[in-house]
């Protein structure tokens, strides 16, 4: 998706017990304890033993039973006390990217308090892992979950990429609206709602950039290129026009000087949706994606302080939610050396698969383990035009349920504490069923609007 340039563009696309101590593994091998009988600390109240899932493990690949009604489920890691939560869509086994050297105790229950939690599993990394010692291990203990429960295929970021450490967050998460294209006037109606926008660098001029200001609205990712090529980009030209925005309207930039406030954007965004091959002829393209990735991080090196230096977003899904190959395609020639940040567009899916109501919470989680990098959810959105077609990216909604969408999707991400950045999509409808926007295409306000202003 994207904004009004691409107005007529529609994507088709048990009781308490002791504490057991377990020896630690040689080097090498991936040690697995599966725990039946402990007391299970936030275990719902009164719910019995058969409404918590059995956990077990096999090689590193965690599996459970079926237990709900909706097929989500809530799986906890805790590593040396650091304890998160991460949500599992339509599937029950995961395997874990590995903690190495440490050891990790995991429980999985069914969503929306369907179920307590079940028996812990404990996996000890060994210091030299990776997805071979894994795969090759043997379990020391516990039971295989019933040959029933279907295997799933392993996220795409697990196929041979190791996640570096997790990568502090720039500040505190920002929330905004895709917008650009309406001219000045318009941020300050944009400014009810929201302090931060996505716009395409085709807008960037004196007139839009000092209507946003005035309003104190400020560009929070400047997307370049929306379509087209990937491989024939000329990586130096590409670099010197990002270079080029950022002197004048970045932090420090020279349209700021003399002003009261420098409301200077920091992050741009290279590429909108660059695997989606409705926008692009070259969508496995990944060589090509590096060396721009590389240029423009290389370019804004050079040219501006670090302290003030733009920060380089790369599409981690492509726009093409969380089984997306296009991440781990150019992180596995070494892209994420030129990124700070990794951004995605988690979508709930035209038919609610990749989460529906939710958004994808499991492609937002599956860029922040297999990059450690902030993760930047420059679209998410939830069309409102009942009783018309869904979209390549969503089912419909009532406005009472977009409204009450983003408000629960910006509470989660913030929850996390790695998304950078919310920015939903869109400010205003348009065509007959891409109606994303937190207004009507009258201009009129959806409830939305209300919502987006007090996430």
């Amino acid at each position: 998706m994207f904004d009004r340039g691409l107005a007529s563009l529609s994507r088709v696309s048990a009781k308490g017990g002791h504490a057991k101590q377990v020896k630690r593994p040689r080097t090498g091998a991936l040690a697995i304890l599966v725990l039946l009988a402990l007391a299970l600390p936030g275990a719902a109240v009164g719910l019995a033993p058969s409404t918590r899932p059995v956990l077990g493990a096999r090689g590193g690949t965690l599996k459970w039973n079926d237990v709900g009604r909706r097929g989500v489920y809530k799986l906890m890691i805790n590593v040396a006390g650091h304890k998160r939560v991460i949500t599992v869509m339509r599937r029950r086994s995961i395997r874990p990217h590995p903690f190495p050297g440490a050891t990790a105790v995991y429980r999985v229950k069914a969503a929306y308090n369907e179920s307590g939690w079940s028996n812990p599993v404990i996996i000890h990394y060994p210091v030299a892992t990776g997805q071979s010692a894994a795969l090759g291990a043997t379990p020391l203990a516990g039971p295989a979950v019933a040959p029933s429960i279907p295997s799933a295929p392993a996220p795409a970021e697990e196929a041979g990429l190791e996640a570096p450490a997790p990568e502090p967050l720039p500040g505190s998460m920002l929330v905004g609206v895709s917008a650009g294209g309406w001219g000045p006037s318009a941020f300050s109606d944009i400014a009810g709602a929201v302090k931060y926008v996505r716009m395409d660098s085709h807008f960037a001029s004196d007139a839009e950039v000092g209507g946003a200001a005035a309003a104190g609205v400020s560009v929070a990712s400047w997307v370049f290129g929306t379509g087209g090529s990937i491989g024939a980009v000329d990586p130096a030209g590409y670099a010197a026009e990002v270079v080029a925005l950022f002197k004048r309207f970045g932090r420090g930039g020279t349209f700021w000087r003399g002003r009261k406030r420098d409301l200077g954007s920091s992050a741009v965004e290279i590429f909108n949706e660059p695997g989606n091959p409705a926008f692009w002829s070259d969508p496995t393209n990944y060589a090509a994606y590096v060396t721009l990735l590389r240029a423009v991080h290389d370019a804004l090196a050079a040219n501006f302080p670090e302290a003030i230096r733009p920060r380089v977003l790369a599409s981690w899904d492509g726009g093409e939610g969380p089984s997306s190959a296009f991440g781990p395609g150019w992180a596995a020639l070494g892209g994420l050396a030129y990124c700070d940040g990794v951004a995605v567009h988690p979508y709930g899916g035209a038919d609610g698969g990749d989460g529906g109501a939710l958004g994808g919470h499991e492609d937002v989680e599956n860029a922040r383990r297999a990059t450690g990098k902030p993760v930047e959810v420059t679209e998410v959105g939830w069309p409102t035009a009942l009783g018309q077609p869904g979209t390549g990216d969503s089912q419909q909604w009532s406005e009472a349920q977009q409204a009450e969408n983003i408000t629960n999707f910006v509470r989660w991400a913030r929850s996390t504490e790695y998304v950078a950045m919310v920015l939903v999509f869109n400010y205003v409808d348009y065509g007959t069923n891409t109606w994303y926007g937190i207004e009507r295409s009258d201009r009129s306000h959806k409830p939305s609007f209300a919502a987006l202003a007090a996430a």
